[in-house]
């Protein structure tokens, strides 16, 4: 069986620069997919320069409950905001296990709330790009509330989302995230994708079972706003280098790895 990877630029429309790098690795690299956080400032400078630069790239919908503000009215999404109308950031919120070291704060976030801002976003992703998202995930955090509300999103715009990555339908193939459950996932994710982790199969594409898998990155460049903003900031440079290396193409190539993006997946 011949393996079909889909490697996403998540956090476009983060910021500008960012902006700027994600478009590059899809002009120059392996990224086949830029993933925009509707809510975003950046987003519509982030959807005018994709139309610009690469008016075939695949846009899909990322997700976003901790950053900035809600599409929706503050006041409708009670569980969602501060008292100022910015979404709590994901270390307020309460993790559905313990452990969790992300999730340490006391916000408990509802279904509803979620399932409100999930189609607000997918209605703004509408209104910037013309159509609506073939697939769309979530940013930074998921717990089981989210993805009740994702999966309801799902069903009512008959949308690929990620919550339920390797389910067969009579609509899309299954996708494998093949980071999740990788034990060097958090290692990866902080320090930037290396060449080396992909001529050593630390990734796990090889061993992957499934024809379709995913990879999420961030590539692009960093300014003011990422550094105050985001707590990942070094590794987005490193991941747009590994992107744009035509080492880890022909790498690829070699070992018969086809690169796709979202509208593969539809039968």
């Amino acid at each position: 069986m011949s393996k079909k990877l889909i490697v996403s630029a998540d956090d476009f429309g983060f910021s500008e620069a960012y902006n700027y790098g994600a478009v590059k690795g899809y002009q120059e690299g392996i990224i086949t997919v830029l993933s925009l956080m509707s809510n975003m400032e950046a987003a519509p400078h982030g959807v005018n320069l994709a139309k610009r630069e690469v008016p075939s790239a695949n846009l899909v919908l990322h997700t976003n409950f901790v950053h900035g503000r809600p599409v929706s009215k503050p006041e409708t999404i009670p569980s969602l905001v501060d008292k100022n109308g910015q979404f709590y950031r994901s270390f307020q919120w309460r993790g559905d296990d313990p452990s969790d070291p992300k999730c340490i704060g006391d916000i408990v976030v509802t279904v509803e709330d979620c399932y409100k801002e999930t189609i607000a976003q997918i209605e703004r992703f509408r209104e910037l790009t013309g159509h609506y998202p073939n697939h769309f995930e979530g940013h930074s955090v998921i717990n089981k509330n989210i993805s009740a509300a994702f999966h309801q999103a799902a069903m009512e715009y008959d949308i690929h989302c990620m919550t339920e990555p390797e389910v067969e339908t009579k609509k899309w193939h299954p996708v494998h995230e093949i980071m999740i459950g990788n034990p060097l996932f958090l290692e990866i994710l902080n320090r930037g994708l290396r060449p080396e982790d992909f001529y050593e199969d630390r990734l796990g594409i090889l061993d992957s079972p499934y024809e379709y898998n995913i990879i999420h990155l961030h590539p692009g460049y960093v300014d003011a706003y990422i550094l105050d903003h985001s707590s990942l900031t070094t590794a987005r440079c490193r991941d747009l280098q590994t992107a744009c290396d035509p080492a880890v193409k022909q790498w690829l190539i070699e070992h018969e790895i086809e690169l796709v993006d979202f509208s593969s997946i539809y039968k």
